[in-house]
């Protein structure tokens, strides 16, 4: 057995291992280029769903936490986070008593496309005698939700800055498909364009004589390139903490640059089949490592490689031919999009240079709603 499997050895598999000492590394990365850059930083709590997480986050100085989900938000919010930015639309009277009910205990934001949301959202919030921080989503190029660049956005934000209960804050602009463009000059160029897109919402609002306070945005791929452009006061990474094998691909410094972050986040497997001499079958597949980012990787082995085997099982060969791999060893897998698998547990098993600290519970697993 080797020393890192002694050090693991209380832990059953599949397991979530988060590595302390470099979570607190990438974290102050870019909180310092944030810093340096006069830029707020507000991290997307849905690549790491722990509330753990999100405190460490704040007191190394983040503003506040952002959510997908208003189910995020809410386990943040139990979690003593209590700046939070619920980054999808909020439809619907069950999901608008909801954010209400949050904005009793806690500082809530929420972004808006559409009027007859925010005339829903004042009515709730005036009513309950709560404020709510309103910001309008420009669609900058994810063909997702926002309204087009142009008019619409100062013509929403007239409405909320009128509305009982709402306060206007500013602009949410995100594209999240150019975050994993792995050659640092192609994404530059398309942070660029989408920046074009949400300044021309920013000047709208500020023509027709509103404070856009808040310019809100950006991921871990874009990060490098949005703090020297200048258009976002407000940055929203969320896989710099706990990184993947996707992020691992895209050049964040320059091309041809070391990566700056590092990979706290892995996956232990036991091996437990090996009827071949060429291929050893682990206790990890699609219910305990996600796919939709491709395979993951075994840490520290390149001569590794994993395939899936099923929703409970994994294989592993070795490209060299040789696999000196025996029942009962473990490895370690790094996934393929962090976000996607971390909601596939339930605790994190937290360690710092190997040796066991204990368990973390991932509250916002699950939270779609």
């Amino acid at each position: 057995m080797s020393a890192k499997q002694e050090e693991f050895a209380e832990l059953d598999t599949p397991a979530l291992l988060l590595d302390l000492d470099q979570v607190e590394r990438n974290i102050d990365r870019y909180q310092r280029g944030a810093a340096s850059a006069g830029l707020q930083l507000r991290p997307h709590a849905k690549a790491h769903k722990c509330s753990a997480v999100g405190r460490i986050q704040v007191e190394r100085g983040a503003v506040g936490l952002c959510c997908a989900k208003l189910g995020e938000a809410e386990a943040m919010a139990a979690g003593g986070v209590r700046d939070l930015l619920v980054t999808t639309p909020v439809v619907g009277g069950l999901k608008i008593r909801r954010l209400v009910d949050l904005a009793r205990s806690a500082k809530v934001a929420v972004v808006v496309d559409d009027e007859s949301n925010i005339a829903e959202l004042a009515q709730a919030a005036g009513s309950a005698g709560v404020q709510i921080d309103v910001l309008v989503e420009v669609d900058v190029g994810q063909a997702r939700a926002g309204v087009a660049p142009g008019p619409r956005a100062a013509e929403l934000a007239t409405v909320i800055a009128r509305s009982r209960g709402l306060r206007f804050r500013g602009l949410q602009g995100y594209q999240g498909k150019l975050q994993a463009v792995a050659s640092f000059s192609d994404r530059d160029a398309l942070v660029r364009e989408a920046m074009g897109k949400l300044r021309l919402a920013s000047d709208g609002v500020r023509a027709a004589g509103l404070d856009c306070t808040v310019a809100t945005g950006g991921g871990t791929g874009s990060f490098p390139i949005d703090i020297r452009l200048g258009m976002l006061t407000e940055l929203q990474p969320g896989s710099y903490v706990t990184m993947d094998t996707a992020y691992a691909k895209v050049a964040l410094a320059g091309e041809g640059d070391e990566h700056p972050l590092g990979q706290p986040l892995t996956i232990l497997a036991s091996v437990i089949s090996k009827t071949t001499a060429g291929k050893a079958i682990v206790d990890v597949g699609w219910k305990s490592a996600s796919s939709d980012g491709g395979l993951p990787s075994v840490k520290n082995r390149s001569d590794l490689i994993f395939e899936f085997a099923g929703d409970e099982h994994g294989s592993i060969r070795s490209s060299a031919g040789e696999l000196n791999l025996a029942l009962g060893d473990r490895i370690e897998l790094i996934p393929s999009h962090c976000d996607t698998t971390v909601n596939l547990y339930d605790r994190f098993a937290v360690h710092r240079s190997g040796r066991l600290e204990g368990f973390w519970t991932i509250e916002a697993r699950g939270k779609s709603q």
